[in-house]
């Protein structure tokens, strides 16, 4: 018999959570969120810091219903103040070593002496099928860190995990492959904001509609600046796209070495006028810039399900991304979008060139049409139902 009892105690642990606003901490807030309208008790556990700024943001917070406890971040990581007597459920967001390492060993322990331990629920968000990704870690990290991952950290989840949910076929497949016990999978892809279904062109303000008109004729890519995203390719894709097309950048930089090497490019390519960096932009006004654009190009060396490629297609944005991630499940090429080689910034150019040369063609409509036809029905309200479902599955049924 299902279990429908709303009202769990469940905590939440993830380094970073808004005001950061990149993938992994949209999707907490928008499935904890709903969680929380619908009587659940969200304690998330995450750091201080920002990228940019270590350290500050205020101990205590609520956001949309979720209660937000924030601390220090050393080398070890942090210490969540969890209640495990208390909670019913510790939800772990991406695959660091630190605190996760701590906390798997800790409910494994408990486990083994018959001490009452919540269920434990992984969701890596591609942090456990690098694949790809893995260059952009420094030597001594990646060491230690392939290493963890293929031994205790395989060994942790598991023995300790109950339920490993998946972003994407795709990232559940490589999760195999690198050890995972399948039975423990679940694959519960990201989401959409409710402004993408909204009136976005009466709703966008003033401020963000002045940026389009600037940019006029624009390709877009959304994401954290860091070597993952690669908005490298796209940048000198740029050199070979005419003049009066730009590229324009939304997202927090998480990688500032990256962000300078960005910049020494631009200029080495004499783009300095046509590459823009707008910082964070969200809600109805990332919704404006997206159903504007004439293209959407993101080039990641490795992603698990990516939101802002789902976001851009709920738009009906012509979508260039690469090949061999989990973003062909999103974009199948000449269907959704085009996929190309992660690094072929000719075959981007291309295919860039090619939507402004058939902007109006019956090819590029169905294009639009495949992919806003794709994204109906996806909203996070529906998603955060479906890990709601998948932890219930795990309770003990109420006490009659």
């Amino acid at each position: 018999m299902q279990n429908n009892k709303l009202s769990h105690n469940v905590d939440v642990v993830v380094k970073f959570f808004y005001p950061l606003w990149a993938g992994i901490e949209v999707n907490v807030a928008n499935v904890y969120g709903f969680m929380a309208q619908k009587g659940w008790q969200v304690n998330l556990h995450t750091t201080k810091d920002l990228p940019d700024a270590k350290n500050s943001l205020p101990d205590k917070a609520v956001f949309r219903g979720i209660k937000v406890n924030r601390y220090r971040w050393h080398w070890w990581g942090f210490l969540p103040k969890i209640d495990w007597e208390k909670t019913e459920a510790v939800c772990l967001h991406n695959f660091d070593i630190f605190p996760h390492s701590w906390i798997l060993a800790y409910a494994g322990l408990r486990k083994i002496f018959g001490i009452k331990t919540p269920k434990i629920f992984l969701t890596p968000h591609g942090g456990f099928t690098i694949a790809t990704g893995w260059h952009t870690y420094p030597l001594w990290q990646r060491l230690i860190k392939r290493t963890y991952q293929a031994t205790l950290g395989v060994f942790l989840i598991n023995h300790v995990v109950d339920g490993f949910r998946s972003v994407s076929e795709w990232e559940g497949e490589e999760a195999v492959k690198n050890g995972l016990n399948p039975e423990k999978l679940y694959v519960i892809t990201n989401g959409l904001e409710d402004e993408a279904y909204g009136d976005i062109d009466n709703l966008a303000s003033p401020k963000v509609k002045k940026i389009a008109e600037d940019l006029g004729k624009y390709v877009l890519q959304i994401g954290r600046i860091h070597p993952i995203k690669n908005q490298a390719t796209t940048i000198k894709a740029m050199a070979e796209v005419p003049k009066n097309v730009r590229f324009a950048m939304i997202g927090p930089v998480t990688n500032f070495e990256y962000e300078k090497e960005l910049k020494e490019l631009i200029k080495k390519l004499g783009l300095e006028q046509r590459i823009k960096f707008l910082g964070v932009i969200s809600g109805t006004d990332k919704y404006y810039l997206l159903k504007h654009c004439l293209a959407y190009s993101h080039m990641s060396t490795w992603e698990s399900y990516c939101n802002t490629v789902h976001e851009s297609m709920s738009q009906g944005c012509v979508c260039v991304v690469s090949k061999d991630t989990a973003l062909e499940e999103l974009i199948q090429d000449k269907v959704t979008g085009f996929a190309v080689q992660v690094m072929d910034y000719h075959a981007v150019a291309e295919k860039i060139n090619y939507v402004i040369n058939n902007l109006d063609s019956e090819f590029i409509r169905k294009i639009r049409e495949n992919s806003i036809k794709f994204t109906q029905g996806h909203s996070w309200r529906e998603i955060s139902g479906q890990v709601a479902q998948m932890y219930n599955h795990y309770f003990p049924e109420p006490q009659k």
